[in-house]
């Protein structure tokens, strides 16, 4: 029987990831949605992209016809309950598809964004759909773009002190979100996906340092400063943004609430999980742009302000 997946943030990190371990397959059928049919750019001979919004509620309907699985998430703001909810409910009227659902393994200790993803959860159980969830630990690729950006000055900045975090690389979480969309025997589970082993961004440091061939640096700051800096510096629009997207993960890692680790991958796509080290060497060509001057001097200067701060 072909299954009939929607995607319903085509354009996401994760919805990417999906569709790209589904693309043309015989057994499957994909329908991407997105807002913006222009910035879409997958193609497939199994593929359908369709327009919608989670944010107009009418929009849903057609996506979420004749499906017989959803996979679902949402952008990580103010919106994730009622716009979660939205999707759940078009779906429960066109039938009863199976929701893969994206939680998260960072135990967030009852924080606003853990709240809202609570609220979401319990409107999917109590809609009497099949759910999964999938549950990451931090992904790798979230902090990408950091790392591109402030390598070249020899060092990368945080606030998690010396605290471990079971990053787990976003193409083993793809792996299982793929086996679950296309297999059965899933409902009910919560998959908690981690890498192999915890690690500390001080040892982070020293993979990027041996991928790299040059030394690099881990500088932890203080909560309110590491904060202040992303605020003047980083382009977010509010305090209460940057704490839903940044802080309050960065806290929880801080804290120990970010250290699980299971063998979660392997048991659900009989492949380990990739190791932080490994993901390191093998994202290794996107981190080795010479620094220019610029990037140098300031590499000299933050270590300089905050040697005290380096963690080793």
């Amino acid at each position: 029987m072909t299954r009939r997946i929607l995607v319903n943030t085509g354009n996401g990190m994760f919805g990417r990831a999906l569709i790209r371990k589904l693309l043309n397959r015989d057994d499957i059928q994909i329908r991407a949605m997105v807002r913006d049919r222009s910035k879409f750019d997958l193609t497939g001979n199994n593929l359908e992209v369709v327009v919608g919004d989670m944010d107009d509620p009418p929009s849903l309907i057609e996506p979420t016809h004749d499906i017989s699985h959803v996979f679902l998430t949402s952008p990580m703001d103010e919106h994730i309950t009622r716009r979660e909810e939205a999707v759940v409910d078009a779906a429960r009227t066109q039938g009863t598809p199976h929701v893969l659902n994206i939680y998260g393994a960072v135990r967030h200790k009852g924080d606003h964004l853990d709240s809202m993803h609570v609220a979401a959860i319990d409107h999917l159980k109590a809609s009497g759909l099949p759910w999964t969830l999938i549950s990451p630990n931090s992904v790798m690729e979230t902090s990408q773009k950091l790392y591109e950006e402030q390598l070249p000055m020899g060092l990368f900045l945080g606030m998690s002190g010396g605290g471990k975090v079971g990053l787990v690389a976003l193409d083993d979480v793809a792996r299982v979100m793929a086996t679950v969309a296309t297999t059965d025997g899933h409902e009910g589970r919560n998959y908690k996906c981690t890498g192999p082993a915890a690690v500390s961004m001080s040892e982070l440091a020293d993979a990027f340092s041996r991928a790299l061939g040059r030394t690099i640096e881990y500088i932890d700051l203080p909560e309110d400063e590491f904060t202040q800096m992303l605020l003047d510096h980083a382009g977010f629009n509010s305090r209460e943004e940057l704490e839903t997207t940044v802080i309050c993960h960065l806290r929880s890692w801080r804290d120990g609430r970010a250290d699980l680790v299971t063998d979660t991958v392997e048991q659900v796509t009989g492949q380990p999980a990739m190791t932080a080290q490994d993901w390191v060497q093998a994202h290794v060509s996107e981190f080795q742009r010479k620094p220019n001057l610029g990037e140098r001097l300031a590499g000299l200067a933050l270590k300089e302000r905050y040697r005290k701060d380096v963690l080793r």
